[in-house]
């Protein structure tokens, strides 16, 4: 075991709380990418396959709607959709989830110093443990987000900002689901327009990321889209051909690698509510301040 070399508990400025991310991301980068591709990626790669087909639908009730000269029909449209749609939110939703807790998990072990001796097996069943209980924090927040964004926006995005702290509060303290709930209401007081900011910029950093990883399905997608309209052309204007586009093999690659891409640069953002958890930790108990004395009086 070794002392890990950014120190959690602490209290940062805007700017250290974005260093203390891209920083962890540098050092723990070969580690962290390996677990989320391991534990995440499977299910990243099953929801690439459920949005294709999504997509698919969406293209034949598109051209098939075009062809007729008729209005929409929405029962159709859910019909052609069948399970598809409420599949692929419904696996977006354990996905997005799973990301979180194999985050808060990695980062869990790096501060305990141990990230470095750690295996995947290690992280994965420290963040299965705690599975359960972050899809139930989830749904609540999630619910409670929805109901205040219903009845006014602003409700709702003070929520959300409010409750995103819910979540490494559950992974890093040992109380369950309602402390996290209860917990984050005090400890985000006075400092809720901190953590927005720093939630704005860290998923900007995390949408570059992001394009990256979209570059193939672009480039596929260009590429197909010139092939569509050649056989559109050869066809006599036949417009069927352009529901082809995301059945190539070229497509369905693509797309996986820009669904694991982006989940995987979900992390960003979770570390950096991480540090910010940390520093409101800091701010109201001085938990890093107390360790040290102890420390000190153990020498």
């Amino acid at each position: 075991m070794e002392t890990p070399r950014i120190e959690f508990y602490r209290l940062r400025d805007f700017g250290k709380k974005i260093n203390a991310t891209i920083e962890f991301l540098r050092e723990n980068f070969k580690g962290l990418f390996l677990c989320l591709l391991l534990i995440g990626g499977p299910a990243a790669l099953l929801l690439s396959v459920v949005f294709e087909n999504v997509m698919s639908s969406l293209f034949s009730f598109g051209f098939e709607s075009g062809e007729s000269g008729a209005p929409p029909d929405i029962i159709n449209f859910f019909s052609l959709l069948g399970g598809n749609y409420f599949l692929m939110m419904l696996v977006s939703w354990l996905t997005i989830n799973l990301i979180i807790s194999v985050t808060y998990s990695y980062m869990k072990l790096y501060n305990e110093g141990v990230a470095k001796e750690t295996s995947v097996g290690e992280v994965f069943r420290l963040a299965l443990s705690k599975y359960g209980g972050l899809l139930l924090l989830s749904f609540i927040v999630t619910l409670v987000t929805i109901v205040g964004a219903f009845f006014f926006l602003l409700p709702g995005i003070y929520l959300g900002i409010t409750l995103s702290i819910a979540y490494p509060i559950f992974m890093f303290e040992k109380g369950g689901v309602g402390n996290a709930f209860s917990r984050s209401f005090t400890l985000i007081r006075e400092k809720w327009w901190s953590t927005f900011g720093l939630i704005f910029i860290s998923y900007l950093i995390s949408y570059v990321v992001q394009m990256v990883f979209s570059v193939p399905f672009i480039v596929v997608y260009v590429m197909e889209m010139f092939t569509v309209v050649e056989e559109i052309e050869s066809n006599q204007g036949d417009p069927s051909a352009i529901m082809d586009i995301f059945s190539s093999s070229y497509m369905t690659f693509a797309m996986a690698v820009s669904m694991v891409g982006t989940y995987i640069t979900y992390s960003i953002p979770l570390i950096a509510l991480g540090y910010q958890y940390s520093n409101l930790v800091e701010r109201s108990e001085g938990r890093g301040l107390m360790n040290e004395i102890k420390e000190f009086d153990s020498e």
